[in-house]
């Protein structure tokens, strides 16, 4: 009565093997994602497919006898990149991820971009980074390899490897990522392909109800991969109605659970695993811009301590120092950020307005300081999440009962955790396991392989958590 989750992540991979029964996570292991491709063109992200599924091997492999115990693996991925495999499912190319910006190049003069022009094309809402504007760059510059017979998610490319299968099927909570993805339907809109002037035949097959990506040699399930924003809410909240979550990671993210399919601006729908839909609010920002004030403060340090050394991390002194302004404002806090610096910490832009930029503004003699800075960012990326909260459906909003946390960006900072908590008036949940898309996986699995009848039915029997204050 043991499952695995995978996560596949864009800077880390994680591996949980988790009791079904009481939610425990018995073995943890974590790897460096460490496939990156280096890339004569700025904007390009790539990474290597099959070195990530050497380094997810290689996590099975240590956890050594107690694998035999596992009896369905779920997988958790990065969203929206894709990589091109060929009709014996091996990857005839890089996996080019949600951090990939050539959707951003301009077609000619007149200052169209790939994105701007196959959302014009479909009609369908997109932003570069998608698969398949990805995929229509590719095309159009003749970048598509001649091998190449399907694009898949990464985790759909994985879970082929450990089922040796050799075409790739792919949950719908990843499908949809891809862009021309209809909701209704829950199939990728064929005419709108069409109007792009898009092959079809290039599409995976979409996994239907109780679908999987197969079994392994030793007869273990694997269920289809799923998105790692859908994992991880399911990694995170104690149930799927009433709960609201904010993630913060590489990137950020809000997303509640409807029931059906709802916008709000900057707000879009995403499949859920099992039915429903998560909205969500997703910030290209979040512990990226987090990260580029970190390396200022280093590069500050080298430049007038050159003894200062290239490898020290100053995460950890920072949440210090705004720990230390939030105590100093006493009963003023959170107010008092109003006479602190105001950040604007869009640095990477939006999916809406690409070219939006960061920005400063309030300085005066009395919080021109490193503390007051620190946490002046920290509530700009608060602020950004709470602008997508706003953009939910109010009947959605007014049903909220629970708000969760999870990512490395919350998780690991208290003084983060803190400000959230007061912008918010009210309680967090944090689980128990760290490594929220993982264990989502795994629970994930847990219903695929009919331990639970559903999704709901799991996080009430698996999920062991822990109130924040």
């Amino acid at each position: 009565m043991q499952t695995a989750g995978i996560d596949i992540g864009t800077t880390s991979l994680c591996l949980i093997i988790a009791d079904v029964l009481s939610g425990k996570a018995l073995r943890t292991i974590t790897r460096p994602n460490d496939a990156g491709l280096a890339s004569s063109r700025s904007w390009e992200a790539l990474q290597q497919p099959d070195r990530i599924v050497r380094l997810v091997q290689s996590m099975i492999a240590e956890c050594g006898d107690e694998w035999r115990h596992v009896g369905a693996i779920g997988i958790s991925c990065q969203m929206h990149g894709i990589v091109y495999v060929d009709g014996s499912g091996q990857a005839v190319g890089p996996l080019v991820t949600w951090q990939d910006r050539r959707g951003e190049e301009l077609i000619d003069a007149g200052g169209s971009t790939y994105a701007a022009r196959l959302e014009a094309l479909t009609g369908y809402r997109l932003a570069t980074g998608y698969g398949l504007v990805t995929h229509a760059y590719n095309a159009a510059h003749g970048e598509v390899p001649a091998e190449a017979v399907a694009l898949c998610a990464i985790g759909d490319y994985v879970a082929m490897k450990l089922c040796g299968a050799a075409a790739p099927v792919t949950d719908a909570s990843n499908a949809a990522g891809f862009g021309l993805f209809s909701l209704g339907a829950q199939r990728f809109d064929l005419s709108a392909m069409a109007k792009a002037g898009l092959d079809a035949a290039i599409l995976p097959r979409v996994a239907g109800a109780g679908d999987t990506a197969g079994r392994t040699p030793d007869g273990k399930l694997v269920a289809c991969a799923i998105g790692d924003n859908q994992a991880s809410f399911l990694g995170a909240v104690k149930t799927l109605k009433g709960s609201l979550l904010f993630n913060i990671g590489t990137g950020a993210q809000v997303s509640a659970f409807s029931p059906e399919a709802m916008e709000g601006e900057g707000i879009e729908a995403r499949p859920c695993p099992g039915g429903g839909y998560l909205l969500v609010g997703a910030s290209l920002n979040g512990g990226k811009s987090y990260a580029l004030l970190e390396r200022f403060f280093r590069e500050t340090c080298r430049a007038f301590m050159p003894e200062f050394g290239d490898g020290r991390s100053l995460y950890a002194r920072m949440n210090e120092l705004a720990l230390e302004a939030m105590a100093e404002a006493g009963p003023d806090f959170p107010a008092g950020l109003a006479n602190g610096p105001q950040v604007g910490t869009l640095l990477y832009g939006t999916r809406q307005s690409p070219g939006a930029t960061g920005y400063i503004t309030g300085l005066r003699p009395s919080n021109l300081t490193p503390k007051h800075l620190i946490v002046g960012w920290m509530n700009g990326i608060i602020e950004e999440l709470l602008g997508f909260v706003e953009a939910i459906p109010q009947q959605l909003r007014a049903g909220v009962t629970s708000v969760s946390a999870s990512g490395n960006g919350i998780r690991r900072n208290p003084a983060m955790r803190r400000l959230l908590q007061a912008r918010l008036g009210q309680q967090l949940f944090v689980a128990d396991v760290e490594e929220e898309a993982a264990f989502g996986a795994a629970l994930h699995a847990a219903v695929a392989a009919g331990y639970y009848n559903d999704h709901e039915a799991a996080l009430l029997g698996m999920h062991r958590g822990c109130d924040q204050t």
